[in-house]
């Protein structure tokens, strides 16, 4: 199995002395691998760095960051600027947690959707896209006011599709949608891995999750660190007190 990105023992501080602060290691020794054709979820308690890791791989930490370890994209260290410049959107595809105010509210998601696939060079026509995430084509003459929770995440998913990238990240696609959009959610991102790209979920949804049955691997963060990265079956039996308690009351 192809491994799409990969950290280890990756540890961020970022750096607020400037402004009168301090120097905050946010992440610490943090090891992650995001294969190809899987869906992979990262979960753990709010405040615990997912959202971090989600931002380390695709090149926008905050200013003032300092990190260690070693971070690979298709196995290749990624350690500038203009590296991360050509890899969002080509490589790396971001599906953001609101999906509906990623989008400029005085245009309709159609021509907001074709500009992304043109400043991509992509082929991938706006009818391709609205089809891919199942959007009827009237879909494109909305405004993003006009879309309804659903709509808005197929509609971030097809953006975050134009330039046709390998890794796939989404932040907490399913925390606004209620059960059954959620599950069409979930079924849509297992599609997109079925096509062979690496898909990561950051999410708090764990019932959502494991019901969708789409996760190949979890892994489980606590405190800025993650403490191990497994099938869900392994996780779900592991005798780790936290990551029992992380689950506690799931039902699948």
């Amino acid at each position: 199995m192809v491994t799409a990105a990969r950290l280890r023992e990756y540890t961020v501080d970022i750096d607020s002395r400037s402004r009168g602060g301090t120097l905050v290691r946010t992440l610490d020794s943090v090891d992650l691998d995001v294969d190809s054709g899987r869906v992979t979820a990262l979960v753990g308690e709010s405040g615990c760095g997912k959202s971090l890791v989600a931002a380390a791989l695709c090149g926008l930490l905050p200013p003032g960051s300092y990190t260690t370890g070693t971070l690979d994209i298709a196995g290749r260290a990624v350690p500038t600027e203009a590296d991360w410049r050509i890899l969002r959107g080509h490589r790396i595809g971001l599906i953001p947690q609101s999906p509906a105010t990623s989008f400029t509210p005085v245009r309709t998601v159609g021509s907001q959707l074709a500009e992304v696939a043109r400043t991509l060079g992509s082929r991938n026509t706006l009818s391709e896209l609205l089809d891919r995430v199942a959007l009827p084509p009237s879909t494109a003459r909305l405004y993003p006011h006009e879309l309804s929770g659903g709509m808005a995440q197929r509609a971030a998913i097809a953006a975050a599709l134009a330039g046709s990238p390998d890794l796939v990240i989404a932040d907490e696609p399913t925390s606004a949608l209620d059960p059954a959009l959620a599950e069409q959610v979930w079924a849509l991102l297992s599609d997109i891995a079925a096509d062979g790209r690496a898909v990561l979920i950051v999410t708090h949804d764990l019932t959502s999750m494991m019901r969708s049955g789409t996760c190949g691997s979890i892994a489980v963060m606590r405190a800025g660190t993650t403490v191990l990265q497994a099938t869900p079956t392994t996780v779900l039996s592991h005798d780790d007190d936290y990551v029992r308690a992380l689950f506690e009351g799931v039902t699948i």
